[in-house]
């Protein structure tokens, strides 16, 4: 059997608190001979449950240490999606391990820091993935199939912030119109709103709208420049979790780090941008 271990800063978070349901739906749905078997977190919930009383209710096994927890298990997934600044500290022990680890979105804080933690999952031969479950919507895996490489423009329009929601938008534009956006644009349309447009630089384009608005619906379109659709934000979870049970299993990256770095690029640029509406600011690229 597969064993899974859950890292993470603190367990009573939403991705922590969801992501075994989905992981057991997924290994039920798909025939896996897999489980959720262990768990460590650096820290306690302040405001919720401890990591104690999170264990016992998901039925796994609470490790006194993360170095217990990376011993029993095959594979990992690192949580803390709260705040991609603690998937370094997270971090630190699953990527040294050689065994394949996910780690939750946002990957990085910055362009920086992800290409710091490519090279050190590298350094100790750790295969490691990143992705917004996003990037697994049912209506994007059928848009793909049918369309890939064709589109010349898309939209986004999301909620939240830049901090730790952009990437629910950059990764779908990722994975639709692929890497080597050139520039970057923001509008001034308020302090709180980010509204952008990224330029490939060969009549390519993609626009990019976050409110505060916590309700405010993912909505995605396409268009080759002749014709368009609309790509519905549903249906993703169960698929990201098969995915991440294929990546434990092979060991074979499905997102691969090009990808993952150009969605924190676009986050670096996008905050760039903010400072200097109605300017073109150039994508930082990562070192090679």
């Amino acid at each position: 059997m597969l064993k899974i271990g859950f890292a993470d800063y603190y367990l009573d978070n939403w991705h922590a608190n969801y992501y075994p349901g989905f992981l057991r739906e997924a290994i039920y749905k798909y025939g896996y001979d897999a489980s959720l078997t262990s768990a460590y977190a650096l820290h306690d919930c302040e405001h919720g449950m401890t990591t104690e009383q999170w264990c016992r209710k998901n039925h796994v096994h609470q490790a006194d240490s993360m170095e217990e927890m990376i011993e029993s298990v095959d594979a990992i997934m690192v949580i803390a999606a709260d705040n991609s600044a603690w998937h370094k500290e997270v971090c630190k022990l699953p990527l040294a391990s050689g065994k394949p680890v996910f780690v939750d979105k946002t990957f990085a804080p910055d362009l920086k820091t992800g290409q710091e933690l490519f090279a050190y999952a590298e350094a100790h031969r750790t295969p490691v993935f990143s992705t917004s479950a996003q990037r697994y919507c049912k209506s994007i895996l059928d848009y793909m199939e049918r369309e890939n490489g064709n589109t010349k423009f898309m939209s986004t329009v999301g909620p939240h912030d830049l901090s730790n929601y952009a990437v629910h938008q950059f990764e779908p534009i990722v994975t639709v119109m692929g890497t080597g956006v050139k520039r970057v644009k923001s509008f001034a349309v308020g302090s709180r709103v980010t509204q952008l447009i990224l330029d490939y630089g060969d009549g390519r384009t993609a626009s990019f709208t976050q409110t505060p608005n916590p309700w405010a619906e993912f909505n995605f379109m396409v268009s080759d420049g002749e014709k368009g659709e609309r790509l519905d934000s549903s249906d993703y979870y169960v698929n990201t979790m098969k995915v991440i049970l294929d990546f434990f299993e092979t060991k074979e990256v499905p997102v691969q780090k090009e990808e993952t770095l150009e969605v924190l690029a676009l986050i670096d640029a996008a905050r760039t941008a903010r400072q200097r509406p109605d300017h073109w600011v150039e994508m930082p690229r990562a070192e090679s």
